[in-house]
């Protein structure tokens, strides 16, 4: 018998009056009425007037972690009342039609797709090439019902491999199925010209895309023929200033404009219903709720933007302001856009903090100058590497952007996180995000801050050799873990120095965890050096029965739980110095099922391959500099990609595979200091 909510509209009249005075009035049926039907039909009701969400679907030219290249997806929600609607932009690079597929990236929007829900897609730069080796992404040309069997050279993977227009129906059906609207896209145009006009699709994927949009009665914007349009419009020399890097990656001005063009063709859709959703024109580009801009250095105000001067330090009455040592000047820029008309310079490293509420929080920031090149590091936080190594040529100005994470103590009521003396007036725990500008010469013209509410969140637990270790030359591989993951994921680090699972559990981190956490985040928890001291006879069996727990509170919360083995100290390439712990959480891996990512095998790997440098990873005999915390948050990304955690699909796109036993060039890794220096050594060993 199908389950059927009770539709209170529908209710007949006097329902009520006998269901009181009547024989329903029996406290068992009166019970069973109001948990069958009136407590569903409520919840049903307040679902349906949930805030909806707009999900995006594609490839890097809807959303890109290449330096210096955007997507149009990145810009998108600008356009839009993020008051009545949620943008999510689930597009990854390098994905086809088939691939976005086949790789379960779809699955996983799907399986977060409620009723009133909108799908925009836009495949096809990826659909070409082979479809059994090398990246074998390429889907059948066309919009038919043929099939082709392959096998992949390389894998040896047999598969089914469908047309181009067949995989969009897929998913326009599978959508549809769940109550939400697809609207298909044509894929923006690629800076490729001919005899002075720009290469369209009307021939190929932008007609199979109309042709499959049509067969299955949905919208279809030509974003294909509205872009081409401006860019003959502009020429060839002023569309180039569009891309970045090749023919095919827009930077930002070229996103902003790609973005627009969605917007023109939503409007122009005939019954959009995701048009209502639009700010109008003259709002649209404004910052989103809770959102804050800074434009830096000495210059006229902006409408929307707060100007920082470059002497402005923090003020708690001001809530922005950079921290004291900041040897700044200010550079005009000769530019018309006047978001860009100054940046800020220095020979050292400088920081800039912003009172917020706790959350994630996606930070865009313009890096460069007109009259001098800059070579920048970000960080934000305690030390969290966010951006490596990003260079801008004079006159060229380069966004970058990710995803952070920040907290305070307080749980709730008058709970709070039991903080040790040295955690006091740390940046992790304090009211403010603080962004590290560092490098040879850093130099940035603006910083976006937007809130990130839809951003999966990856939770760490542990010790020393996990936490955001505030001070040089100290480091730990949690707050390196950052570096490898681009916007739309956020690691909010909880372990702390000296720690056990038992100190974690009475120092309430962990339920501070439990409090935060929301379904499909993640937690990945290292315990075991600071464990092994527990003299207790019985205190591995306890420290088994506190992860089981632990393990069990989360899944009910509906979060992936991730066991993370300790890795070896300097002693430990040859013998075990961690006792019977390591064996102990792969033995709980295996009987709750939880993903495993080995450190300890990899890092005893990875040490014997450092050889003689192995000192050099080292900062004492168990806690790491920023190279050794660099390389062990390698592995950690090496075994997130092993155990296929969806999570992966925020990695940055030149993450590749990695094997600890041959760390080749990584093994010469350097990150410039942070401005923090203190000897003290962390607590634990």
């Amino acid at each position: 018998m199908p389950y059927r909510f009770l539709n209170l509209n529908e209710v007949p009249s006097g329902w009520l009056d006998k269901l009181v005075a009547g024989d329903f009035a029996r406290p068992c049926v009166l019970a069973f009425l109001l948990i069958t039907f009136v407590v569903p039909g409520i919840f049903s009701a307040t679902a349906q007037t949930a805030r909806p969400t707009l999900y995006l679907i594609g490839d890097s030219t809807v959303r890109n972690a290449t330096r210096g290249q955007m997507g149009w997806g990145q810009i998108i929600s600008s356009h839009f009342d993020t008051n009545r609607i949620a943008v999510v932009n689930r597009a990854l690079g390098g994905r086809s039609s088939r691939t976005f597929l086949t790789e379960g990236l779809w699955d996983k929007v799907l399986a977060e797709l409620n009723p009133g829900d909108f799908v925009l897609m836009q495949f096809g730069h990826n659909d070409n090439g082979p479809m059994d080796e090398g990246r074998a992404r390429a889907s059948i040309k066309g919009n038919g019902d043929e099939t082709r069997v392959v096998t992949n050279k390389t894998t040896s993977v047999v598969e089914e491999v469908r047309s181009y227009g067949a995989y969009l129906s897929h998913y326009i059906r599978a959508a549809k199925s769940k109550g939400a609207t697809p609207i298909v896209l044509s894929l923006v145009p690629r800076n490729i010209w001919r005899e002075g006009k720009v290469i369209r699709a009307a021939n190929d994927f932008g007609l199979w895309a109309a042709q499959a949009a049509r067969q299955e009665g949905v919208g279809f914007i030509d974003l294909n023929a509205i872009v081409a349009d401006k860019y003959q419009a502009l020429g060839e020399e002023k569309t180039s200033a569009l891309f970045e890097g090749d023919h095919t990656h827009t930077n930002e001005k070229g996103a902003r404009l790609n973005a627009a063009s969605v917007v023109e063709g939503l409007r122009a859709l005939a019954g959009c219903k995701l048009a209502a959703f639009l700010l109008p024109p003259d709002r649209a580009g404004e910052a989103a709720p809770g959102s804050r801009r800074f434009l830096f250095g000495n210059r006229e105000h902006l409408s929307g933007w707060t100007v920082v001067a470059a002497d402005v330090l923090y003020d708690s009455s001001r809530g922005f302001g950079f921290e004291p040592g900041a040897q700044l000047r200010t550079l005009t820029n000769q530019v018309s856009d006047p978001v860009r008309a100054c940046s800020v310079v220095s020979d050292n490293a400088f920081l800039f903090s912003v009172r917020l509420p706790e959350g994630n929080y996606t930070v865009t920031v313009t890096l460069g100058a007109d009259s001098t090149a800059s070579t920048n590091t970000l960080k934000a936080e305690s030390r969290r590497l966010m951006i490596q190594h990003s260079v801008t040529q004079p006159g060229e100005f380069k966004p970058e952007q990710f995803t952070v994470n920040i907290r305070t103590p307080l749980i709730a009521g008058d709970r709070a996180v039991r903080l040790k003396d040295r955690e006091k007036g740390v940046l992790h725990w304090d009211d403010r995000l603080t962004l590290e500008f560092n490098g040879a010469k850093p130099a940035v013209c603006s910083v976006t801050i937007e809130p990130a509410p839809a951003a999966r969140t990856i939770y760490l637990l542990g010790d020393s050799t996990v936490t955001d270790q505030p001070f040089e030359p100290w480091n730990s591989w949690g707050q390196m873990l950052t570096a490898f993951f681009t916007t739309g994921a956020a690691i909010a680090n909880h372990a702390e120095s000296g720690e056990s699972l038992k100190s974690s559990l009475s120092a309430r981190r962990v339920e501070k965890v439990l409090a935060s956490v929301k379904a499909g985040d993640y937690v990945l928890m290292q315990f075991g050096h600071n464990d092994q001291k527990d003299r207790a006879t019985n205190s591995l069996d306890i420290f088994t029965i506190n992860l089981k727990e632990l393990i069990g509170k989360l899944k009910q919360q509906h979060v992936a739980v991730v066991l993370v083995t300790s890795m070896e100290r300097m002693s430990g390439v040859k013998s075990n110095t961690l006792a019977g712990y390591p064996d102990r959480v792969r033995q709980v891996a295996a009987e709750t099922g939880a993903p495993l990512i080995d450190l300890n095998r990899m890092s005893r790997a990875l040490y014997a391959a450092l050889g003689q440098d192995l000192p050099k990873a080292f900062q004492d005999g168990t806690h790491h500099n920023a190279l050794g915390s660099y390389l062990l948050a390698r592995c950690v990304v090496e075994g997130m990609r092993q155990n296929k955690l969806p999570v992966c699909a925020y990695l940055r796109p030149e993450v590749g595979p990695f094997d600890p036993s041959q760390p080749g060039a990584l093994a010469r890794f350097t990150v410039p200091p942070s401005p923090n220096f203190k000897q003290l050594k962390p607590d634990g060993n």
